[in-house]
């Protein structure tokens, strides 16, 4: 069988992109308040592909703006960060931001897995997985890092406080045990 050079000059970019599939994606309205949010498998988990905006008791928008809600999400206390998610979603524990977590170092490497998470539009990312990460900043005493972090719950708890992770400069997205008092996004993940 005879090939053209036409082939053979197409054949690397094809070979290329099959090795990047794109990320198999989705919508999820929420029958609370009708908000449709877009969802991204990854791993096999299905996970929202953006911050919850869902308005209970002690949650906010960035400086109380709520241009900052529609374009970042809300901020929750931990207590509020619980009563989030919409039913048959839930706020996820450790165990399941770790696994998250191995799925896009595993395929990027550790270095490169923070560029891979972050926003394209609103951040200076690849947003390759389709996850959508925005710096939303964050809220201790005052708002603070918007456009410079992202920093979502978890659900697991000891005493009171819990488990936050953070996706910040230099790169690395990481775990540290947080003040239940302070402001962070949600993602929620999919229930079994």
């Amino acid at each position: 069988m005879l090939f053209s050079k036409k082939f053979f000059a197409f054949l690397p970019l094809a070979l290329a992109c099959a090795c990047f599939a794109l990320p198999q994606t989705g919508t999820f309205r929420d029958a609370r308040d009708g908000h449709i949010y877009r969802t991204v498998v990854i791993g096999s988990r299905t996970w929202m592909a953006e911050n919850i905006a869902y308005k209970v008791e002690n949650s906010a928008c960035y400086d109380n703006n709520a241009g900052n809600c529609t374009k970042y999400g809300r901020l929750y206390t931990f207590e509020a960060a619980k009563k989030a998610c919409p039913a048959g979603w839930h706020l996820p524990e450790n165990d399941e931001w770790k696994r998250f977590r191995t799925v896009i170092e595993d395929s990027d490497g550790k270095e490169a897995a923070w560029v891979s998470l972050k926003s394209r539009d609103k951040w200076d990312g690849s947003d390759r997985y389709g996850f959508d990460v925005v710096p939303a900043g964050k809220a201790t005493d005052t708002f603070m890092d918007l456009g410079k972090s992202a920093h979502f719950w978890s659900a697991t708890s000891e005493e009171g406080d819990a488990y936050g992770w953070h996706l910040a400069p230099p790169g690395d997205f990481t775990m540290d045990f947080d003040i239940s008092s302070n402001m962070y996004s949600v993602r929620c993940l999919k229930n079994y």
